[in-house]
């Protein structure tokens, strides 16, 4: 048999060697095997998503969910009165940018009230969902209250790379929006943090949500009231009972473990979604988003620790792409891939 010379071999090799760009929607596991085997060996109910915006491609898994969203909706909102104001434009007043900031960097929910009805409340929402070519969130917008939006991993990580890349955003507002993710509240942030010896000089841009049903007697954190427009104390308190009552029975079996909850059981919802911005000298340009939902009764500590376990592993995963050591999938991500 005739011998070919290594030189007619180089480029077979080569095409072996390189990660070929997997197709638009993959599984997680042809990413980070790593990722299913945490999933088995937690006792939460799971899904993540990774968007690589520079090929398209959006490898996800674990449970689809789909998951509440809670706090993680505040920055889709800041992007929504930030590109009204600006395509209108309009100048924020201080109240506005006041409620921006404090709805974002330090998750304070009755903001999201009065920003919400400059844009026209949940119905306003939606149209920027529409705008950003995310019209599965519009048939899962909770209607009694905005933290009960629903998404699966993938639909938010199709949601922030709207608002990290979109042509549909303005980039004044863009860069607002930014800012004020860059200013978020250091304990909020977990999940999706870069391994900086691996990958200097990127940023990652993050926002949590957490949630834990039954709520406490004297708190619903994502109420829709708004206690800066109540003069008599004792009305704020019957409202606010009202409507953690309404929430409650309208509430019932809308995620994976929500039927299961009760006041022996308490469910704790965990989530995050953050953008990764390429460094400096490579443009600063939006590169990736991850995002991360989960439901468990492990409790509070024990969730935002597996948060942080799913972060570092898909971060991991990323960074070794990024830095060429990214090597071919297992045999039964192929399998699983092709099933």
């Amino acid at each position: 048999m005739r011998r070919l010379p290594l030189l007619a071999l180089l480029p077979v090799l080569i095409w072996f060697g390189v990660a070929r760009p997997a197709s638009a929607d993959a599984p997680l596991c042809a990413l980070s095997n790593e990722f299913d085997r945490q999933v088995l060996n937690v006792d939460a109910v799971l899904g993540a998503a990774v968007y690589d915006l520079q090929t398209g491609t959006i490898w996800s898994g674990g449970h689809s969910g789909p998951y509440a969203l809670h706090s993680v909706i505040k920055p889709p909102i800041a992007w929504a009165v930030l590109s009204d104001a600006h395509d209108n434009g309009k100048e924020l007043t201080k109240l506005q940018r006041d409620a921006l900031f404090y709805m974002v960097a330090w998750s304070q929910n009755p903001d999201v009230t009065t920003l919400l009805s400059t844009i026209g409340g949940l119905s306003g929402l939606t149209e920027y969902y529409e705008r950003w070519g995310v019209p599965e969130l519009v048939e899962l917008t909770h209607r009694s209250r905005w933290g009960a939006s629903l998404a699966e991993p993938a639909h938010l990580a199709r949601l922030f790379a709207a608002l990290a890349m979109s042509d549909s955003v303005p980039e004044e507002a863009r860069a607002d929006g930014f800012e004020l993710l860059r200013a978020g509240v250091a304990s909020h942030r977990w999940g999706a943090t870069i391994p900086e010896p691996m990958l200097p000089g990127w940023e990652s841009l993050i926002k949590t949500g957490n949630f834990t049903i039954p709520e406490t007697h004297d708190e619903d954190p994502v109420s829709k009231i708004n206690p800066r427009e109540y003069d008599d104390a004792a009305q704020l308190e019957r409202d606010l009972q009202q409507a953690e009552a309404e929430a409650e029975a309208a509430e019932q079996g809308d995620t994976p473990l929500r039927a299961k909850a009760s006041n022996m059981r308490t469910l704790v919802r965990m989530n995050s979604a953050a953008i990764w911005l390429a460094p400096p000298w490579l443009g600063s340009q939006p590169r990736y988003v991850v995002t991360i939902m989960q439901e468990s009764f492990i409790g509070w500590t024990r969730s935002r620790k597996l948060q942080n376990q799913i972060g570092a592993i898909l971060a991991h995963a990323i960074a070794q792409r990024e830095s060429g050591q990214y090597s071919q999938p297992a045999t039964h991500c192929i399998k699983r891939a092709l099933s």
